[in-house]
């Protein structure tokens, strides 16, 4: 399997993805990610994400739980106007109880992208942008439920029992933000 692993803090947005589509987003930031962001391309893609709790948080819902993931790599052109400047990462963790306790601005994100659903595209209007993340979400789903992409285990989103959390990836970063290329790029 080909995959590319995230790991850093979760950035605040710009509030667009939970407010104006009903598709909250945690996002990593494109200034720690720069590097690893010229070599993927824009689009849709489906993963494995987690959100490392700590023991002041430990019992928050959300939290040291592997999420299954639509995450959008790119600008996001149907804000006509307002897209991003910088190349941005955000993934909608799809909740199996529904339920995610307050945001993880601050907080670690391990993120894991296995495949690609689509390019990235401007939509006409936010009616048909929210149709295709829900289109996206019921694919990631399934998908993800099935092999090859169903979760392996993979020991990227273990949490050791010692409190030492930290992974470093080999391509680049450092223990506050890295990531990894694993394999050839799946979306060549």
């Amino acid at each position: 399997k080909n995959l590319v692993r995230l790991r850093g803090p979760v950035d605040q947005g710009y509030g667009r993805g939970g407010k104006t589509l009903g598709f909250p987003t945690a996002n990593l930031p494109s200034s720690l990610f720069s590097n690893a962001l010229t070599t993927i391309p824009n689009g849709v893609y489906i993963g494995w994400a987690m959100v490392e709790g700590s023991s002041s948080d430990e019992s928050r819902k959300g939290r040291n739980i592997i999420h299954k993931a639509v995450v959008n790599v790119g600008y996001s052109p149907t804000f006509e106007g307002e897209e991003n400047r910088e190349k941005i990462v955000e993934a909608h963790l799809i909740v199996k109880d529904g339920v995610i306790e307050g945001d993880f601005y601050g907080e670690t994100m391990r993120l894991e992208l296995i495949g690609f659903l689509r390019p990235e595209k401007r939509f006409p209007s936010f009616a048909d942008l929210i149709a295709a993340i829900n289109n996206d979400v019921e694919n990631a789903k399934t998908s993800l439920s099935d092999a090859p992409y169903s979760f392996d285990g993979s020991k990227f989103h273990q949490v050791p029992l010692d409190g030492n959390k930290v992974w470093v990836g080999k391509t680049g970063g450092d223990a506050h933000a890295s990531f990894e290329f694993d394999k050839t790029p799946f979306w060549k």
